[in-house]
């Protein structure tokens, strides 16, 4: 099956739809986010993601990542890939947008939080192991290095609303 993104320009006005083979082959610019679920202990969700995956395997990883599919919107795709990676159905809100080129990704991504106390269940094919971190923790984490560009990225701005 075909996965249509939203082609972009840097300043997110949409061009039209690419199909994520494509995206990712040629660096054309889309959108994708990512969401920080935050427990009410203050602990942040990250995820390990699996060595199998082709982009960035066995890296820590935001609660969820996701690319923005041509139908939806930002908070659609947040919603609906928090639920398919942890389980966990919640309300995201929006803090920020970056601008990220690491191939074989060129995208826009819009930074969520998110709030719940919900148990988790990842998806395996997703991620290998899951954590519940403190700001310190994460912190750390980030500045260790082995994580995804979105998660080194996204985090000083998601950090303030967490």
């Amino acid at each position: 099956m075909t996965e249509l993104l939203y082609r972009v320009t840097p300043e997110d006005t949409v061009l039209g739809a690419v199909e994520r083979a494509e995206a990712h082959r040629d660096q054309v610019l889309h959108r994708s986010g990512v969401v920080f679920l935050r427990r009410s202990d203050q602990r942040v969700l990250l995820q390990h993601r699996s060595p199998e995956k082709p982009i960035f395997p066995d890296r820590d990883e935001c609660s969820a990542a996701f690319h923005v599919t041509f139908d939806e919107a930002y908070e659609q795709a947040a919603e609906r890939e928090l639920r398919e990676e942890t389980g966990i159905r919640a309300p995201v809100r929006p803090v920020g947008k970056f601008l990220h080129r690491d191939p074989p990704e060129y995208q826009i991504v819009a930074v969520f939080v998110s709030a719940s106390d919900a148990p988790v269940r990842i998806d395996p094919s997703e991620a290998s192991s899951y954590a519940f971190r403190t700001k310190g923790e994460v912190d750390r984490i980030v500045r260790a290095g082995q994580v995804t560009p979105w998660l080194r990225e996204g985090w000083p701005i998601a950090r303030p609303f967490l």
